[in-house]
């Protein structure tokens, strides 16, 4: 599916969620994307409006070539030509459809990470995200670029899922009262997030369009990593989960919804902070969306689709990739990389997110590196280099954050 057959919902367009959107469905990108976009504030059809028809429509077509015929006159060739467009210039973003520019917004993102699977000789073996820096060519020669970590991920045991399967089964007890969101919730949560934040698609185009982009780039990201660690869901261990949504055809870990609202919720409070507006900068905006992003990754385990431990890893991996994603379109000098040690999960726990989240230092807490689950990779950043930040997406993120000011 094209963005733009998948791009342009009611409240937007770009959202889709990319055309991935369908897969979204389960996957849990694609509603969420439904609410982001800019494609129902661009789309043609409002400017057909203004004739009471679209473009592509066979009266429209008609009467413009019988207009044509009446108005046009002999041809003559025109005395002055409009000269060419600047080469990879940011104002000429401004000129394309909303559902062009996720394209390249998605091209920058992901041209830029790698995936790989340690060898047999590592153990527990992990999938690894890498970031790739490519430096400046050298006149007419090809770059050298340049691998660097961004997130490693481990399995859990089989002994860590089964005793997990407790809690799932406890947390069904919820269902009656979580019925409505966990349906609400199944193409994902945007429209929870607006409930907290003023989204919407007047008021915050380039807004909705900047979190439809941390999502696509969370769904590629999460998709690749369960296909990798192939972690079997709930239903698999026990006749008695019996969940009461349709289990998604993908891997469990790490939670896709989880990986998603955490990522999103990062990236918008990150967004309002940078515009310096007075109460932005208040943790009482960070905390709310981050308990948001944790009640959307555990209606996941009410409906039985999902181990706590899937909400721990999926929190982990969106908060990493929000913050890596805010700091590539701000034109930070580097972020953090970060592993995530399934083996070392405890059976007996629960996902509690401000366990794996500072929010006074907007950080991920890094666990003891012996016996933790969450710990960074290093102590310090992985550098990228200032000059060659993608252009794109600092276009992105400055129409969106005049939108906060």
């Amino acid at each position: 599916m094209s963005y733009l057959s998948a791009g342009i919902g009611p409240l937007g367009g770009v959202g889709g969620v990319g055309g991935v959107g369908g897969v979204g469905g389960v996957g849990g990108v694609g509603g969420v994307g439904g609410v982001g976009g800019v494609g129902g504030v661009g789309g043609v059809g409002g400017v057909g409006g203004v004739g009471g028809a679209s473009y592509d429509s066979p009266l429209i077509s008609d009467a413009l070539i019988r207009s044509r015929d009446g108005v046009v006159g002999q041809w003559r060739s025109p005395a002055a030509v409009p000269g060419p467009l600047d080469l990879e210039d940011p104002d000429n973003l401004d000129r394309w459809s909303s559902w062009v520019r996720a394209a390249i917004i998605d091209a920058e993102m992901v041209s830029r990470l790698g995936f790989t699977l340690e060898d047999a000789t590592v153990n527990p073996r992990h999938m690894a995200v890498w970031h790739l820096e490519v430096p400046a060519p050298a006149g007419g020669n090809a770059p050298a670029p340049v691998y660097k970590p961004l997130i490693l991920m481990a399995r859990p045991t089989e002994a860590i899922f089964k005793a997990q399967l407790t809690f799932v089964n406890h947390y069904a007890e919820l269902r009656p009262d979580r019925q409505t969101e966990i349906l609400a919730q199944i193409g994902g949560g945007m429209a929870f997030l607006s409930s907290i934040a003023q989204l919407h698609p007047d008021r915050t185009p380039h807004t909705l369009e900047l979190l439809a982009a941390v999502l696509r780039l969370a769904l590629y990201v999460h998709l690749r990593m369960k296909q990798g660690l192939a972690c079997r869901r709930p239903l698999e261990y026990s006749p008695q989960i019996q969940p009461i949504i349709a289990t998604p055809a993908h891997g469990a870990l790490p939670s896709g919804h989880a990986t998603e609202s955490f990522a999103a919720a990062l990236v918008l409070w990150q967004l309002m902070k940078a515009s310096g507006r007075p109460g932005y900068d208040s943790s009482d905006w960070r905390t709310q969306l981050l308990r948001l992003a944790a009640r959307i990754a555990i209606n996941r385990t009410v409906a039985g689709v999902h181990f706590p431990i899937d909400s721990a890893a999926g929190a982990v991996l969106g908060l990493t990739l929000g913050q890596y994603f805010v700091n590539r379109c701000s034109g930070a000098a580097g972020y953090r990389a970060w592993r995530f040690e399934g083996e070392k999960y405890p059976e007996d726990g629960d996902f509690i997110w401000h366990e794996l989240y500072d929010v006074t230092n907007e950080t991920l807490t890094s666990m003891p590196a012996a016996t933790g689950y969450s710990v960074e990779y290093a102590a310090n950043d992985q550098a990228i280099d200032p000059q060659r930040q993608s252009y794109v997406l600092a276009w992105l993120w400055e129409k969106a954050k005049a939108e906060w000011e």
